[in-house]
């Protein structure tokens, strides 16, 4: 495929009131000489968000009474049929779902079909974050923890709504939910940190986002310890790192992990992983979007870089799950770790 072809795809997610108009709107006018396609996905049959946006966009396709966010219907492959016809009109497509999206269900296309991942390949997910009702929301509602943990990016809007301190112990418990993401403030009303986000890739295929999980694990043990935010959620939702010096059976781990997570996607949120095989420069990248596994060659190891395998698993009671047991019995030599 020329690269020309190719649309990427920018997932807007987050709960009910927490700015992603207002994040895009801005959007818009931060790129002004950029050509986008906006995705508004509402409930009910007048789109409001749709009559809020800022003029300044290629195409506007309003999918209404059918949330994409819920289940993958006609209209969204109809939408991406219509918009890939007329790719030469936008440069990059934006997905809003509504407030209350499962967004997994969402990025699955763009990650595992393997036309969609072709023409329209996802470059971030981005989720918003009301400073000041998030703590209510996590305990609430089982979407707002699906929408935190899928997310490349945390944006932590309306800051200016809450003592720093607040925010401090936020922030903490916030990477403690979802250790592989990165997290940027709004600063004030309506100003975002772009060119910081735009640094920021859903790609994978190296090992910085693993990095950040072993940067982030003091901070998780720091929460724990001194703050009473989210307690109960610090309890519940956890991760799990797991490294392996031997190779995988790739055939055998692909349909243990589909088995694995079919069975458990009450439990079991995301799973990222990097792997290698002997015969092979590329890694190998690991993946679950919902309840499908995706596995695919990725960038090249470089020249003095340790191949090994690294898996990272976020979700509730993980260790009931026996994943240890599970992931050792894929390897040809049987050793790991467990962090």
């Amino acid at each position: 495929m020329d690269d020309l072809e190719a649309r990427p795809v920018t997932i807007l997610t987050g709960f009910l009131g927490s700015g992603k108009t207002t994040f895009l709107n801005e959007l818009l006018k931060h790129y002004a000489e950029y050509r986008f396609a906006i995705i508004e996905n509402e409930i009910g049959q007048l789109n409001i968000d749709g009559m809020l946006l800022a003029k300044n966009y290629g195409q506007l396709i309003e999918l209404q009474d059918g949330c994409i966010c819920c289940t993958l219907n006609d209209d969204l492959y109809s939408a991406l049929e219509t918009l890939h016809e007329d790719r030469d009109s936008f440069d990059e497509l934006v997905i809003e779902c509504t407030g209350l999206a499962m967004p997994s269900t969402v990025m699955e296309p763009f990650t595992v079909h393997p036309i969609f991942k072709k023409y329209f390949p996802l470059k971030r997910v981005i989720c918003l974050i009301d400073a000041e009702f998030i703590a209510d929301q996590v305990k609430e509602r089982d979407e707002v923890l699906r929408q935190i943990t899928a997310a490349d990016i945390l944006l932590i809007n309306k800051t200016v709504t809450v003592h720093p301190d607040y925010l401090n112990d936020l922030q903490t418990y916030l990477l403690t939910l979802n250790p592989l993401a990165r997290l940027f403030c709004a600063t004030s009303k309506k100003q975002f940190p772009f060119e910081e986000i735009e640094q920021v890739s859903y790609s994978y295929n190296n090992n910085k986002s693993f990095s950040l999980v072993e940067n982030n694990k003091l901070s998780a043990i720091k929460a724990k310890t001194f703050s009473t935010f989210g307690q109960q959620h610090l309890s519940d939702i956890s991760y799990r790192t797991y490294i392996f010096p031997g190779e995988f059976n790739y055939i055998d781990l692909f349909l243990a992990l589909s088995k694995l997570v079919g069975k458990h996607m009450d439990r079991i949120y995301r799973m990222k992983g990097i792997g290698y095989k002997s015969d092979n420069d590329k890694k190998i990248v690991l993946q679950t979007v919902g309840s499908r596994v995706d596995l695919d060659y990725g960038d090249y190891w470089e020249e003095g870089e340790e191949k090994t395998n690294v898996l990272v698993f976020i979700g509730k009671k993980l260790d009931q799950l026996n994943i240890e047991t599970l992931l050792n019995q894929m390897l040809k030599n049987p050793t790991f770790e467990k962090k």
